[in-house]
């Protein structure tokens, strides 16, 4: 029912390709204006700023270099998604007429406790195996509490950082894979397209310079694979939600390490990390979690990743059935 109800409304090819661009020009563009403004701002102020600098911080996101808090430079990286997703609301409401609501659930409201689950779920999960991480290699970890600017970077995860998670999830899972597999009929090659456009468009994080592109490959395309399985088993994007959430509210908040896009003021950080090992953990931690939500939410067999996908929605007029007006 998800994969119907979160193509329908007006669901014609064009409608698709012209919120794709809109979308692609506000992440690329216009999300980017305060970043680079403030950027150029830095620079010219400061004559010292040369190349170098530059080079570093597209390696590092490292904003001290211009002068910058960690938390300025990471709001004003949130920023960027937090104009995608209004293009991508705006698209969804006027182009496609389409409750925004749909990208979420078939059903009238959002669950917001199986969110919440996902999220803790998962944050349990990675704690556990940082942890465990932590005690086989503790001399890889140092401690950079700092009070008040980590006071600060909580309150931007709980404000900002879930609209960053949030608009991936309702991008690629919830808006992509859905269209797909209206166009295809079918809901195991959407899985694997948007699972791959997921890891190509993660390709430009730093981290791939430091750890190999193919390796970070596997670990991002696993990662969307893992996300669209339990969307498709739970016939709703909540818990991918969730785990999505709590995977970068860990590594902004807890956990970053050397060569991370996310260069925050963390509790900890670790000198490098072991992307073999780290690829490991994850599939151990997407079993454990997925067998927990198998028992808790009585899914049904993975026969539902080789399922059709109905066509009962209109593709040329907007959905005008009750649940949907009561949505607005």
């Amino acid at each position: 029912m998800y994969f119907e109800k979160a193509a329908s409304g007006i669901a014609n090819v064009p409608q698709y390709l012209i919120t794709i661009v809109l979308v692609a020009v506000s992440y690329i563009v216009l999300g980017q204006l305060p970043l680079m403004g403030v950027l150029l701002y830095k620079i010219n102020a400061n004559p010292d700023i040369g190349m170098a600098e530059l080079d570093s911080f597209q390696t590092e996101m490292d904003f001290s270099a211009f002068g910058m808090s960690s938390n300025f430079g990471f709001f004003l990286m949130l920023l960027i998604f937090v104009i995608s997703m209004l293009a991508l609301m705006l698209c969804v409401r006027h182009l496609h007429q389409r409750p925004f609501v749909r990208l979420v659930t078939p059903h009238r409201t959002i669950n917001w406790q199986k969110i919440f689950f996902g999220f803790g779920l998962w944050m349990a999960i990675a704690l556990v195996a940082e942890a465990i991480s932590y005690m086989m290699h503790p001399a890889l970890y140092s401690m950079q509490f700092r009070p008040l600017s980590f006071l600060v970077l909580v309150v931007l995860c709980i404000l900002v950082l879930p609209i960053q998670t949030s608009f991936e999830e309702l991008f690629f899972r919830g808006y992509l894979m859905p269209w797909f597999g209206r166009l295809i009929a079918n809901k195991w090659v959407p899985l694997i397209l948007t699972s791959v456009l997921f890891g190509l468009v993660h390709g430009f994080n730093p981290e791939v310079e430091k750890y190999g592109f193919y390796t970070m490959q596997v670990y991002y395309i696993s990662a969307g694979l893992f996300l669209g399985i339990i969307t498709i088993l739970d016939d709703s994007l909540e818990l991918a939600l969730g785990v999505h959430a709590a995977t970068n509210f860990l590594g902004a908040t807890v956990l970053s390490y050397e060569g991370s896009v996310l260069q925050t003021d963390t509790l900890f950080k670790a000198a490098e990390v072991d992307p073999i090992m780290m690829i490991i953990t994850f599939y151990i931690g997407a079993s454990i979690f997925m067998v927990v939500c198998w028992k808790k939410y009585n899914w049904q067999g993975l026969s539902q990743l080789w399922e059709p996908v109905g066509r009962s929605e209109s593709s040329t007029t907007p959905s005008s059935d009750l649940e949907d007006s009561l949505i607005g």
